[in-house]
C-alpha cells in the first residue's frame, strides 16, 4: 500500500483497511433505495434491496392464473399469437431482428403484463440463432430493474431451452447467454441457474457444462459462494426462483443428486470458490447419504478428492464420517482420498 493511502487509512474510520472511505461516504456514492438503522454493514442494504425486488418479481411470476387485463386483452392476444406464428417461420437474421423489435414494443406497451405476453408468444420455441437475436433485441433500450425485465427474458427464452438439453448447447446461444448473464448476474442466479440446478430429473452432462460456463465466465467467485450457500441451506425459501408456471413441473424444490451434479460441485471448487463452513457441512451430509448409491462412480470420488484438497480445514470435524463414506467406494481414487483424509 502506498504511504499516502496508509496514512489516510489511519486517520479515518474506513470501510476496509485498503480503502480510506468511511461508511457514510460509501453510502452517499452507492445508489440504494433501501436503508436501515445499522450503518456498519453497507452490504445489508444491497441485499435487502435485491431481495425486495426479487420478491416483487416472484409475486408476479408465481400467480398461475395471471392473465392480461381485460382492457388490453382484446388488442394484445391476437398480436401475440401473430408474432408466435411468425416466430416459427423466420428465415433470416433481419426477420428475427424485426420480430424482436415488435415483441419488445408489445411487451413495453403491456407493462406489468409483459411476462404474460412472452408466455403467449413462446419465444423458447425459436431456433437457437433466432433466440440469440431475440435476447439482443429485447435488451435494447429497456430501462428496467435488475430482477424485472432481465429475469423475464431469461426465464422465457433461455431457461426452457436448457431445461430439456440433452446435447451440448449451441455456440451462438451459449455465447449470447454468457454475455447477458454477465450483465445481469442476479437475474441469472434466480431465473436460470437455480431452476436449472433444481431440475427434477437432476442435471446431465450438457446442463452441467452450461452451468459451469455461466458460473466461470459470468459470475464473481464471491457471488458464486453466496449462491452455493443458498443451494445447500435447509431453508427452501432461499431457493426460490423465477420461471413461467408452465415450466414449474420440470423443476424440483430440492437438489437431485446425480454424477453430473457432483461434477458441477467439483468444477465450482476448481474455480477457486471459497465455501462457508455450513455449506461444507451440508455437502458432507449429502456425501454420506449418497456414498452407497455412487460407490462405483468415478465422478463422485473425483469430487470427494477435490473437496478434501480444497476444503481440508472445514472437514476436520467430519473426518470419521467421510472416511466411512469413502471406504464404501471402489474406484481408482479411493485410496488417494483415504490417504488425504488420514492426514487431516
Amino acid at each position: 500500500m502506498p504511504d499516502w493511502l496508509r496514512d489516510a487509512a489511519k486517520d479515518s474510520d474506513s470501510v476496509f483497511t485498503w480503502l480510506p472511505m468511511s461508511s457514510d461516504e460509501l453510502s452517499e456514492m452507492v445508489p440504494l433505495t433501501a436503508t436501515g438503522g445499522n450503518e456498519d454493514d453497507i452490504s445489508i442494504y444491497v441485499e435487502e434491496n435485491k431481495q425486495e425486488e426479487f420478491d416483487e418479481v416472484m409475486l408476479e411470476v408465481d400467480v398461475d392464473e395471471f392473465k392480461l387485463d381485460n382492457s388490453i386483452a382484446i388488442d394484445v392476444e391476437p398480436m401475440a399469437k401473430s408474432l408466435k406464428s411468425r416466430l416459427l417461420n423466420i428465415e433470416s437474421t433481419s426477420e428475427a431482428v424485426e420480430l424482436g423489435k415488435e415483441v419488445h414494443k408489445l411487451c413495453s406497451e403491456s407493462k406489468q403484463n409483459s411476462l404474460v405476453v412472452l408466455d403467449l408468444i413462446e419465444p423458447w420455441s425459436a431456433d437457437d440463432e433466432t433466440a440469440a437475436v431475440l435476447i439482443s433485441q429485447l435488451s435494447n433500450g429497456s430501462e428496467t430493474y435488475e430482477l424485472g425485465w432481465p429475469s423475464h427474458i431469461l426465464c422465457s427464452i433461455v431457461l426452457p431451452k436448457f431445461l430439456v438439453l440433452n446435447e451440448p448447447a449451441s455456440r451462438v446461444l451459449m455465447m449470447r447467454t454468457i454475455e447477458y448473464c454477465k450483465a445481469h448476474q442476479t437475474s441469472a442466479e434466480y431465473a436460470l441457474l437455480l431452476p436449472l440446478i433444481l431440475r427434477n430429473e437432476g442435471i446431465n452432462n450438457p446442463i452441467c457444462d452450461v452451468i459451469t460456463r455461466i458460473i466461470k465466465e459470468s459470475l464473481h467467485p464471491g457471488h458464486v459462494s453466496a449462491f452455493c450457500q443458498k443451494l445447500l441451506c435447509e431453508d427452501k425459501d432461499a431457493r426460490r426462483f423465477v420461471c413461467l408456471s408452465r415450466h414449474r413441473c420440470l423443476i424440483s424444490e430440492e437438489l437431485v443428486w446425480t454424477d453430473s451434479l457432483f461434477s458441477l460441485w467439483q468444477n465450482i471448487l476448481n474455480h477457486n470458490v471459497h465455501l462457508m463452513q455450513d455449506s461444507v457441512d451440508q455437502l458432507v451430509y449429502h456425501i454420506h447419504e449418497s456414498a452407497d448409491r455412487f460407490s462405483k462412480s468415478l465422478k463422485f470420488c473425483n469430487f470427494l478428492l477435490c473437496l478434501v484438497n480444497k476444503c481440508a480445514p472445514f472437514l476436520k470435524p467430519h473426518k470419521l464420517l467421510l472416511t466411512a463414506a469413502v471406504e464404501n467406494t471402489n474406484t481408482l481414487v479411493t485410496k488417494s482420498i483415504l490417504s488425504k483424509l488420514s492426514g487431516l
